[in-house]
């Protein structure tokens, strides 16, 4: 499911490194397309709320969308429909060739 203004993967020009909860990933903050997602990708939407910009990992932010985080590792488990964000990290910007080049383990 995708929101109109939804982006396919391969259009997002401006992904930067990051980590969320002790996984490598990527961020945008566009709202992208997650049926687009290269087969060994995953993606989570992030919801803030209560003062902070990051709160919430969602399959699909409702509300208070802030970006997207898109990883080769699952950011939520099996049937879980959100994850507190613990810990995250925004840095330098990447292209998804760069990334994943640095990060072909799947970890």
């Amino acid at each position: 499911m995708a929101y109109e203004s939804s982006i396919p993967f391969a259009d997002i020009r401006d992904f930067r490194e990051a980590e969320i909860n002790g996984i490598s990933a990527l961020f945008t903050m566009c709202r992208l397309d997650s049926e687009t997602l290269p087969a060994d990708f995953h993606s989570c939407e992030v919801m803030g709320g209560r003062g902070s910009d990051f709160q919430w990992l969602v399959p699909l932010a409702l509300a208070n969308f802030t970006g997207t985080f898109v990883s080769r590792q699952p950011l939520l488990r099996e049937g879980q429909a959100s994850a507190e964000i613990r810990r995250y990290g925004i840095y330098d910007a990447t292209t998804v060739d760069e990334w994943s080049e640095n990060n072909n383990d799947n970890s």
